[in-house]
């Protein structure tokens, strides 16, 4: 997962920086006010994913009832 991630971002800090550099010399096949539009899109969406994985997390998951505590030291799934 960490190299996915990581190639992603490498792949979109390339593509930003080619971006720039069409900017430059005045080669506009994006803009920058949607590149801007789109971070915020994304950064928007991405912050609404946390939130929503912290309640479920925090309030609609049950993680102790699919374990018998009464079996030894340690936990076991019940069967």
């Amino acid at each position: 997962m960490k190299k996915i991630i990581g190639v992603l971002a490498a792949i979109l800090i390339i593509v930003f920086v080619a971006i720039l550099i069409l900017n430059i010399w005045d080669i506009h096949i994006v803009s920058l006010d949607t590149i801007i539009r789109s971070n915020a899109t994304l950064f928007v969406l991405g912050f609404a994913i946390v939130i929503l994985l912290v309640i479920y997390g925090g309030f609609l998951r049950k993680t102790d009832r699919g374990y018998n505590y009464k079996i030894g030291n340690r936990a076991h799934p019940k069967q």
